[in-house]
């Protein structure tokens, strides 16, 4: 393995299993306070502001963005590098892609096609914000949020059903204009294990998750047409949502050995 090769970490597991699985006491009052703050971007693990009005507050009791880590605040940095690991938990997990990328980066151009990107991005931050979830990752075209109970509650996966509605709706929207996003949407709620890891020599450690819980959100949402939320019986299972006669239908996802069984939300 390249020594700059990101590495999953291991240990701490009963400190993260809190975190991510019960809610540790000290981070959820952190998160409870900093989210009556406004501003963003936030730090993924604490939501400490680092814009706005919300920012300079931050900044007044010593909270920034970390240099190493900067979407992390240096607090949370801190405590990732003093005690890497992670935890195996259930969560549930979003995925938005943009459709037709290829083609229409090359109608609009590249500029144009970065902003249709962050005006994406900006439309699932901010539906994940309102429903207790957080940006896993941006990859490219497409965004991963994720909904662990720690940071969310046990009714993860009603309010990931409810921030991808939210996102379907408002992306929906701009139909209605000169430059619509189309993306498709995919959910499902698993068990995975979400860990720090490393990167580029240990200079830069990040949160991330990964198993088959993961894969299986990433193929649903290959599978989504344009404005559709596409869910696993899981999440409805989960969200207590019973899907109507008939609206289950069994799918091979690449990668999945076993059939996955998934619905369209209306």
């Amino acid at each position: 393995m390249p020594e700059n090769a990101s590495q999953p970490e291991i240990g701490n597991e009963e400190l993260w299993r809190q975190i991510f699985h019960d809610g540790h006491p000290v981070l959820a009052g952190k998160q409870r306070r900093y989210r009556m703050l406004p501003g963003v971007p936030r730090c993924k693990l604490c939501f400490a502001p680092f814009g706005g009005f919300g920012g300079w507050v931050a900044r007044r009791i010593g909270l920034r963005p970390s240099n190493r880590n900067p979407r992390f605040c240096n607090a949370c940095d801190r405590f990732i590098e003093q005690f890497p690991g992670g935890a195996e938990v259930p969560l549930s997990i979003l995925f938005c892609d943009l459709r037709g990328s290829v083609a229409l980066g090359e109608r609009i151009g590249a500029a144009a096609y970065a902003q249709t990107v962050a005006r994406m991005r900006d439309t699932v931050v901010e539906a994940l914000w309102r429903h207790d979830g957080f940006v896993l990752e941006f990859q490219g075209d497409s965004v991963i949020g994720v909904w662990p109970p720690g940071f969310s509650g046990a009714d993860h996966a009603r309010k990931a059903v409810a921030a991808a509605r939210e996102v379907a709706e408002a992306l929906a929207r701009t139909a209605q204009g000169s430059d619509p996003i189309r993306a498709g949407i995919g959910l499902h709620t698993g068990p995975a294990f979400l860990c720090t890891f490393s990167a580029a020599s240990g200079m830069l450690q990040e949160v991330g998750a990964f198993g088959q819980a993961m894969n299986i959100a990433a193929r649903v949402s290959t599978l989504a047409e344009a404005g559709q939320i596409l869910v696993t019986e899981a999440v409805c299972d989960a969200a207590d949502q019973k899907a109507a006669p008939g609206a289950l239908r069994e799918v091979t996802l690449k990668g999945i050995d076993e059939p996955v069984r998934v619905t369209a939300l209306s």
